[in-house]
């Protein structure tokens, strides 16, 4: 008990801008490790420290949540709800991501250098200045999306779905399975 209190008073000292039922998930996820499936949606997650040894975000759902500058390496987020999720600055160097929704996502600035997005849905979502250095985006989609300024170097193209996509100013060099992307020429209004 007088731990969760500390827990409490020190969530409730650093979060900025976390309101009580954010810090309330967040007390949540501290005590429920190991569980899979985690509602996190809408939370404030800015000042939160995860741990990939300890906290399961697989089955997440962090849809709308703000997880700007937060430290995600190693993180294991497969099949986790990113949809519209504030992403700018997040270090997501060697995070599984495989089936997960980014959809509509914020990804400004990101690291995702060596990280694994197969079959990830990117639909509409910014990527502007993201790092995806060494990434895998086998079988992603990143219809509508921007990467403009990226760095997609040496990253797996494979079987990527890039309809619509731009990429001003991005970095291709030796970009692997670039031949076998697929342009449906999505519509990307709405």
């Amino acid at each position: 008990m007088i731990r969760i209190f500390i827990l409490f008073f020190l969530l409730t000292t650093i979060s900025y801008s976390a309101n009580q039922k954010d810090l309330v998930k967040l007390l949540e996820l501290s005590n429920s490790s190991k569980v899979a499936g985690l509602d996190l949606s809408n939370a404030d997650l800015r000042t939160y420290s995860f741990n990939n040894e300890k906290t399961n975000l697989q089955h997440a759902n962090l849809s709308h949540s703000n997880l700007a500058g937060v430290d995600l390496s190693k993180m294991n987020l497969t099949n986790a709800d990113l949809s519209y999720a504030n992403l700018t600055n997040t270090k997501l160097t060697f995070a599984i991501l495989n089936n997960v929704n980014l959809n509509h996502a914020i990804l400004v600035n990101a690291n995702l250098e060596l990280t694994n997005l197969t079959n990830a849905s990117l639909y509409s979502t910014s990527l502007v200045n993201a790092n995806l250095e060494n990434a895998d985006l086998t079988k992603a989609d990143l219809s509508c999306a921007n990467l403009n300024n990226a760095n997609l170097t040496k990253a797996n193209f494979a079987f990527a779905i890039i309809s619509n996509a731009t990429f001003i100013n991005t970095i291709t060099t030796d970009v692997k399975n670039y031949a076998s992307v697929i342009d449906n020429h999505a519509n990307c209004e709405g």
